[in-house]
């Protein structure tokens, strides 16, 4: 009846399981003779990342060689997907960007993930680095996109039943993880900042950044717009 399927499906939707979210694309596109598009499978959101590397076209240029940091940053909720990272890397290490991944001990991403990240980063002779310090990570930088993920360490696969009080103890380790003015300065002062939104206010990212002039959230949220139109003319003209 349709020319396409747009699917959205992590979290409580597969019991906070990681990896069956996309389980559950990977079969209707297994079966489906139309398009499947993810607008976010709790492993990977494509859209999301399409719309990031518009935004950064549009605000620096050539990508080539700038330096693209992606940080982990506190929320007061600890069931937040990956997702948006592994994509914004993802899609980074293609373009030709150096890359800083930032989050304290225990926020690792999926490693078959940055096995992909480092052999893109290879291919174009440049480099994945992993801090655990957010203020390193900032200095020097083109772009900072702060932002929450789960530790996946308290959820299936890898336990049984989901741990989220114990997931939330580790976060409130971590509530200092915030981008804020000071950080922001020790990025390039053309850099900016980018959230896939809605961002947290005060916890992930302080107002003076999200509000001020190195900020790309909005632009970032209408190329959502765009990326996706463009993918369903791409896959469905």
């Amino acid at each position: 009846m349709g020319h396409g399927i747009a699917i959205r499906c992590f979290g409580k939707a597969v019991d906070w399981v990681y990896g069956a979210g996309q389980q559950v694309l990977d079969g209707f596109a297994k079966w489906s003779d139309i398009p499947v598009i993810n607008m976010e499978s709790g492993m990977y959101h494509p859209c999301q990342g399409m719309a990031d590397i518009l935004t950064m076209k549009e605000k620096l240029g050539q990508l080539d060689g700038k330096k693209f940091v992606m940080s982990w940053a506190y929320s007061p909720r600890s069931q937040k997907p990956l997702s948006v990272a592994h994509s914004a890397l993802l899609v980074t290490s293609r373009m030709g960007m150096n890359i800083t991944l930032a989050h304290p001990e225990g926020f690792d991403l999926d490693p078959k993930i940055m096995d992909i990240v480092v052999a893109n980063a290879e291919k174009y002779r440049r480099s994945v680095d992993i801090v655990h310090d957010v203020a390193e990570a900032c200095r020097g930088a083109d772009v900072v996109y702060a932002k929450n993920w789960t530790s996946r360490h308290y959820f299936p696969p890898e336990l049984e039943t989901p741990m989220p009080e114990e997931a939330q103890e580790l976060f409130e380790q971590n509530h200092h993880w915030i981008c804020d003015e000071d950080k922001m300065k020790l990025a390039h002062r053309t850099a900016i900042y980018m959230h896939c939104l809605p961002a947290d206010r005060n916890f992930e990212v302080t107002s003076e950044v999200m509000d001020g002039p190195q900020s790309a959230v909005f632009d970032q949220v209408e190329n959502r717009l765009h990326a996706q139109k463009a993918i369903m003319a791409l896959i469905m003209g």
